[in-house]
């Protein structure tokens, strides 16, 4: 073997090598992630990906699925710290906010009006009816202040409380929005159309 692919052959023995170390401290620190949410969420059981790097934010990251409940988060851990973190709890919480939001107007004719229902509220999820926002997106082709009151007069009747609760639409390219909170559910249609404001 001559001193050319001597040298080709150290080169790529040693990229190996790096490789490998590289492969088995990922393997490690996820290892780390798996018994934190062991220890954490004994009651749970989870799914870890596989660790990366992340050069920008400084820190190894993995994705996780929550076989238990269906929860999809991400957990990491900065390079210079022994501190794990996850936002498990707030995307279940976020998920289950959202669930129970939707739910409530399941089977209702208003349904067929509304574009999508997104709701927030403490964390970790408390099934008390409170929720500290809601966002309603409304279809372009509808009676939106009808629609407003009726969905005020659903929150009313199941004893929804909200700290903002914002409707939008778009209309003719232009987009609308609308900021209320549970002390305005009685408000009258004339009241709502009034507070619509033209946002874009």
């Amino acid at each position: 073997m001559n001193k050319k692919d001597k040298i080709k052959l150290i080169s790529i023995s040693g990229v190996i090598l790096v490789i490998t170390i590289v492969f088995c401290f990922l393997i490690n620190i996820r290892n780390e992630f798996v018994q934190y949410l062991d220890t954490q969420y004994p009651e749970q059981s989870f799914k870890v990906g596989f660790t990366k790097i992340d050069i920008i934010y400084g820190n190894y990251y993995a994705k996780v699925n929550c076989l238990t409940d269906g929860t999809h988060f991400g957990i990491s851990k900065q390079f210079n710290t022994k501190d794990i973190h996850t936002d498990y709890v707030q995307v279940k919480g976020t998920a289950q906010y959202n669930s129970k939001i939707k739910s409530i107007f399941d089977g209702n004719d208003i349904q067929k009006d509304i574009v999508d229902v997104i709701g927030g509220g403490k964390t970790p999820y408390e099934n008390s009816g409170s929720y500290e926002t809601i966002s309603i997106r409304l279809i372009s082709d509808t009676d939106q202040v009808a629609d407003v009151k009726k969905v005020l007069n659903i929150f009313k009747e199941k004893n929804i409380n909200v700290d903002r609760l914002s409707f939008t639409y778009e209309k003719d390219k232009n987009v609308y929005e609308l900021s209320l909170s549970s002390n305005d559910y009685n408000l009258t249609e004339k009241e709502i159309e009034l507070k619509f404001k033209k946002i874009k």
